[in-house]
């Protein structure tokens, strides 16, 4: 039984590192998924205690939260529009169907296009852009910092 559950764990823990990247995956709360798998099925003794568990817990959540925040406030900081947003979104989720790296460069595009449909201004609208990117790329890494502690306590508790 024990091995099915490392099993189902480390399958999650997979998963979770994609969804680090996929917008569609919630790569934090898959990688707490596996650790809570671990925890409460476990049959020897675990190392991690209860406020363990629950500082993960709030970890998770407060990531869960910036991967929503931090993007729509870089894009805000610099002074763009809701176009720009719901462009970089439509252009992330176009650019994954082709690669990873037209996931990003459909996310830089979508943003460019939907800020020139808000204001003329190209200048503001690449700005707006590059910061809507390096917002993702933010979250994108805390997100993963995120699912290697995960994986870390989930194979060595």
């Amino acid at each position: 039984m024990e091995a099915i559950i490392i099993i189902a764990g480390t399958l999650l823990l997979i998963v979770s590192f994609v969804g680090c990247f996929v917008p569609a995956l919630p790569g934090p709360t898959l990688a707490y998924m596996a650790i809570l798998l671990r925890y409460f099925s476990s049959t020897d003794t675990i190392a991690y205690s209860t406020t363990t568990l629950a500082a993960l817990g709030i970890i998770m959540a407060v990531v869960f939260l910036l991967d929503y925040i931090i993007p729509s406030w870089m894009t805000r900081k610099m002074g763009g529009s809701k176009y720009a947003s719901r462009g970089a979104l439509i252009g992330m989720l176009l650019g994954i169907i082709f690669t990873p790296i037209g996931m990003l460069l459909g996310m830089f595009l979508g943003a460019l296009v939907g800020e020139l449909m808000h204001s003329n201004n190209t200048g503001r609208a690449v700005g707006v852009a590059c910061y809507t990117f390096v917002g993702f790329l933010l979250t994108t890494g805390i997100k993963f910092i995120y699912c290697c502690a995960a994986a870390y306590y989930f194979f060595f508790p």
